[in-house]
């Protein structure tokens, strides 16, 4: 059985911004996803986001970069999110404190149908809810 990982912004972004705290650990995490066997899921609101950041910490161009390599690599997949998955994630974020935003919602609720509870990401709401982040949680 494939191994199917779902990214969450904070997982992409501390991967491409040298100056996030979680940079390195991000990179760690990469190298051992390529050697892993699998798919990384990337829904189309977290794709979304990943440019919107990225645009705005370091320019449109390198957004555009970014795009292009998460586009051309075979390792990640851009998932839409249908009306189940966008069903189920305002189910979670109604029962989430207000700090929870609703793009973590659809990666908790991608994680759910594509039944795996393993997260690239490191926002603590993840673990609050069951789902294990990669290279962060035992």
């Amino acid at each position: 059985m494939k191994t199917l990982i779902i990214a969450d912004s904070s997982g992409i972004i501390s991967l491409i911004s040298e100056t996030d705290k979680n940079h390195s650990l991000a990179v760690k995490i990469s190298l051992k996803l390529e050697k892993a066997k699998g798919s990384i899921i990337v829904p189309t609101e977290v794709f979304a986001e990943i440019l919107n950041i990225t645009g705005k910490k370091l320019g449109h161009k390198i957004a555009l970069i970014v795009a292009e390599k998460i586009l051309s690599m075979k390792t990640f997949l851009i998932s839409d999110t249908n009306e189940k998955i966008r069903k189920r994630a305002m189910d979670i974020f109604k029962d989430q404190p207000e700090s929870v935003s609703f793009t973590d919602c659809i990666v908790m609720a991608n994680a759910d149908s594509f039944k795996t509870k393993d997260i690239f990401g490191f926002d603590e709401v993840f673990r609050k809810n069951g789902y294990k982040r990669i290279g962060v949680d035992k």
